[in-house]
């Protein structure tokens, strides 16, 4: 039996789970082994800066409430190079951005910044425009403005300072994907407008209960190919409460595709997709117009067969029907209690079938358990084994399948020590 493909699972805390899947993929996969090209190695991932935020813009002061903030955060990004068999070359850009604003964070910061554009009202029916330093007293409650007909105190400012001093997220990671970099290969050649509005989110917890830091654990599987990888994320259940849903198992595929039998042509020079798997909607932005892939709910290739960037692709395979009333508890009756599970074929409203993805099935998730182990044509020469998934992410590219019930399975070794 051929294993032509590096494979590993193991588990890692947040704050050294870029770190790790980085070394997986970069150093310990040996001849699959894709490229790391920022930073210059991976023990600069993860390192800590430590910086000061200034709350105040506007050159104002006041000694009445603290206007600055120390702030540690860890500098996850990093680019990885991919050189395909078909001999083109792709980068993905993973981090570990800040986390999100909570309901009271967002407000606090509106709160902030309506002030500082509209003004308040004074108690003569006029409109007052307080300084930086101001509206932080008036959200601190302190603000008492002596011999003056005004006083205004609004509240927020320990929300205000918790969303100005947000460190970085704890339940998810950002992709995304090019196939150029900046001048400096600091950075995928698209602009931080963009970036910052289009990325592929990979998270692993809805929310995360307050005490809960970095060192949240994560397990992971992965198999690598130089054309692929499947990435299985989940976080730990130990940090969850009944009724246990705020834990996520999620799925990421970057790569390419394999060709689809008797295909016209070799798909090579925009060879290369992305899919990942949230906890919240995607962002529906346009930048490559009203097609743009989300790269969540569907799989996103670099391009279409004429030239047409970040578009939407939709996975096919074998499925039942997804409302049928069933009751299975143990594969096939009728065919050695065997599971269907199939290829995934990825399809293009325009192009139609592309190619397929790479050492990863869809099939019935029902009557398996999670990382239950399935051999496909065992003990002949052309036996593989997988281990099966159910993709509890809210949002994924099954969601726009046949089967929104199904599971996948990635392929792994016979034995794993």
């Amino acid at each position: 039996m051929s294993e032509n493909f590096y494979y590993v699972e193991g588990n890692s805390s947040v704050k050294n789970l870029v770190k790790n899947i980085v070394t997986e993929i970069t150093q310990n996969a040996g001849i699959y082994k894709w490229d790391l090209v920022y930073p210059a190695t991976s023990d600069l991932i993860g390192t800590s800066t430590s910086s000061v935020i200034n709350l105040i813009s506007d050159g104002s002061t006041t000694t009445k409430t603290d206007t600055t903030i120390d702030i540690s955060r860890s500098n996850d990004k990093c680019i990885l190079k991919a050189t395909t068999t078909y001999g083109k070359t792709f980068y993905v850009k993973i981090d570990r951005v800040n986390g999100d604003l909570n309901a009271s964070e967002k407000k606090a910061v509106i709160s902030f910044n309506t002030r500082k554009t509209n003004g308040v009202g004074n108690y003569s029916g006029g409109i007052m425009h307080p300084t930086d330093a101001q509206i932080l007293e008036m959200m601190s409650n302190v603000y008492d403005e002596e011999n003056a007909t005004y006083k205004y105190n609004c509240g927020g400012y320990n929300d205000y300072i918790s969303a100005k001093g947000k460190t970085n997220a704890l339940n998810n990671i950002r992709l995304q994907i090019a196939t150029s970099l900046n001048s400096d290969s600091t950075d995928l050649d698209i602009t931080t407008a963009i970036q910052q509005e289009y990325n592929y989110r990979l998270a692993w917890y809805r929310e995360v209960q307050s005490g809960i830091k970095d060192f949240l654990p994560i397990q992971y599987w992965i198999n690598v190919t130089k054309d692929s990888i499947n990435l299985v994320l989940r976080g730990d259940p130990s940090a969850d409460v009944f009724p246990y849903k705020n834990y996520l198992t999620s799925y990421a595929y970057i790569g390419a595709l394999k060709p689809v039998e008797d295909s016209a042509t070799t798909d090579d020079v925009n060879n290369f997709g992305i899919t990942t798997s949230s906890d919240i909607q995607p962002h529906y932005a346009i930048p490559y117009g009203d097609r743009t892939a989300t790269g969540v709910t569907d799989f996103c290739m670099i391009a279409t067969k004429i030239g047409m960037p970040y578009q939407p692709h939709y996975p096919a395979f074998y499925a039942t029907n997804p409302f049928m009333d069933k009751c299975n508890v143990e594969g096939s009756r009728w065919n050695h209690k065997k599971h269907q599970f199939s290829d995934i074929t990825l399809v293009h409203p325009v192009d139609m079938e592309r190619g397929k993805m790479i050492n990863v099935l869809a099939g019935d998730a029902s009557s398996i358990y999670d990382m239950d182990k399935l051999a496909y044509k065992k003990d002949t020469v052309d036996e593989e084994y997988y281990k099966k998934f159910k993709i509890t992410a809210p949002y994924h590219f099954l969601n726009n399948s046949a089967n929104i019930n199904y599971g996948i399975a990635i392929r792994c070794y016979k034995t794993v020590e």
